[in-house]
């Protein structure tokens, strides 16, 4: 489990972090997340680390994002959830 009350939290960290709350939130199965909300439930002293990391997730093809009304909307990319599974797997139990 990731502990997010830490001072130095790395990159993998957080990416690992935001793909489990995706994913426990069946984000691309059933639903998305508005930008908005994404960072939502993280501390805020990392509000804003959270949508950097999505950005390089939706980078790397694991994250997607489209737009929906007047903001943008988040989802799992299916097509690697595998990948994703892997990732979640090292620090959470699935």
């Amino acid at each position: 489990m990731v502990d997010l009350k830490k001072k130095d939290i790395s990159d993998e960290e957080l990416e690992v972090a935001l793909l489990h709350k995706m994913f426990i939130m069946r984000a691309g199965v059933k639903r998305h997340i508005y930008e908005s909300d994404l960072a939502k439930g993280f501390p805020p002293h990392l509000r804003k680390d959270i949508m950097n990391i999505a950005k390089q997730l939706y980078r790397k093809g694991l994250l997607i994002k489209f737009p929906h009304g007047r903001e943008h909307v988040w989802q799992l990319n299916l097509k690697k959830i595998d990948e994703i599974k892997k990732k979640i797997e090292k620090f959470y139990n699935l």
